[in-house]
Formats: structure tokens, C-alpha cells, sequence
């Protein structure tokens, strides 16, 4: 089983789908299969992962009808994944160099691993150009309950800013909404239902 699965859906991003992919497999930690949720094997960015597959052993495309949306690219992933934990990387955007390795560690400094460890990432308004990184300044240090933090419940943080224990989520059988919304349903469905709670205060995505 590998410590992480890292699912990138690709609808629209086959031009820059390379960048994303080779951020990952370029990270110094090496434990993890990397899904790109393609269209169909014809498909821009299908053909794009296919070409990775055949490089790395650890790329597994799946596939996902674009009539499903990003909830279902994301499911689709999901679904498909073995890791210990799931990270959800747009097809846009990039891992920075040495992301995984400062999650596992993160990971790993308390007797019982977080359900869900968010993140810091790195993105820019496009009405002031001022870039961001908000992995909930406020919250308490180490594992922490939600009744330590209630503000942090239903928290309207992006996907791709957290890591997911994969069997917390089976067990509370969540999945993506559908909708265009869907990274707010997911955020709340997800900080509800979490028993153990952490942040990485440090960039992972941008």
C-alpha cells in the first residue's frame, strides 16, 4: 500500500498537465501512485498520461466521463486509489519540491494520525495579484479534535488543500457533492465527520 495517491483530474488542462504530474513524481519521497482522472484513453490529456504510464509504473490513469464533472473525476479517483492517504491535485497546479516528504513527517509526529491534515498552498486574486497561503492560522498545534476548534467545521477550504486518511474516509463512506460547488459541500461533509484534525503550516501546493 502506498503512503499516499495523489488524483489529479485533467478535464481542460491537457496543455499543463505535464507540469502538474512531473511535480510529482519529481518529489524526493517516492512512496505513492499518482491517478490522473482522464476524459477517455483518446482524450488530449488521456494521451498525455498514458505516455507517463508507460515511463512510471506509478502513474495509473483511470477514467471519468466529463458529463460527471469534477465530483466525479474526484470519486472516480477516489475509488481507484490504494494509498494510505489521498491528495487531490487540480490539474493546474503543482506539489512544491519536497511537499510529500514534509506531509509524512507531519504525519507522523503523533501516536494517532490525523484523519485530515490541511495545508498550506500558494495561489493569486485576480483582483489584487496578492499571493495567499492560508492553512488555518488559528487553529490549535498537533492532532486536535473539532470540538477544540469549532470555527474550523464546515471550513470553506479548497480540496487540494488537505490530505485525506483514506479509510476515514471509507468508513464515513463520503464522497465529492455534485454541483459547481462541490469543494464546499466536500469541505464540510469532511470536518464534521473528522475525529482527528492537524495543519501542516507550510506550502505544499501552488
Amino acid at each position: 500500500m502506498p503512503r499516499f495517491s495523489i488524483i489529479v483530474p485533467t478535464h481542460g488542462v491537457a496543455g499543463r498537465l505535464a507540469l502538474a504530474l512531473d511535480s510529482v513524481l519529481d518529489q524526493s519521497f517516492g512512496d505513492f501512485e499518482l491517478i490522473p482522472v482522464c476524459d477517455g484513453p483518446d482524450s488530449p490529456a488521456g494521451e498525455v498520461a498514458a505516455g507517463y504510464a508507460a515511463r512510471d509504473s506509478r502513474v495509473a490513469p483511470v477514467h471519468s466521463p466529463p458529463a460527471d464533472g469534477l465530483s466525479g473525476a474526484r470519486n472516480t479517483g477516489t475509488g481507484a486509489a490504494s494509498g494510505t492517504y489521498l491528495l487531490f491535485l487540480d490539474g493546474d497546479d503543482v506539489l512544491v519540491p519536497g511537499a510529500l516528504a514534509a506531509l509524512d513527517r507531519a504525519l507522523r509526529q503523533e501516536p494517532e494520525e490525523a484523519d485530515v491534515l490541511y495545508f498550506g498552498h500558494e495561489r493569486v486574486h485576480w483582483w489584487d495579484a496578492e499571493t495567499s497561503t492560508p492553512p488555518l492560522p488559528k487553529a490549535p498545534e498537533g492532532v486536535f479534535t473539532p470540538d477544540r476548534a469549532p470555527r474550523l467545521t464546515g471550513a470553506g477550504l479548497p480540496a487540494w488543500g488537505a490530505a485525506y486518511r483514506r479509510a476515514f474516509l471509507r468508513e464515513r463512506r463520503l464522497a465529492f457533492p455534485p454541483g459547481h460547488f462541490t469543494d464546499l459541500g466536500w469541505g464540510g461533509l469532511v470536518t464534521v465527520a473528522a475525529g482527528r484534525l492537524a495543519v501542516l503550516r507550510q506550502v505544499v501546493v501552488r
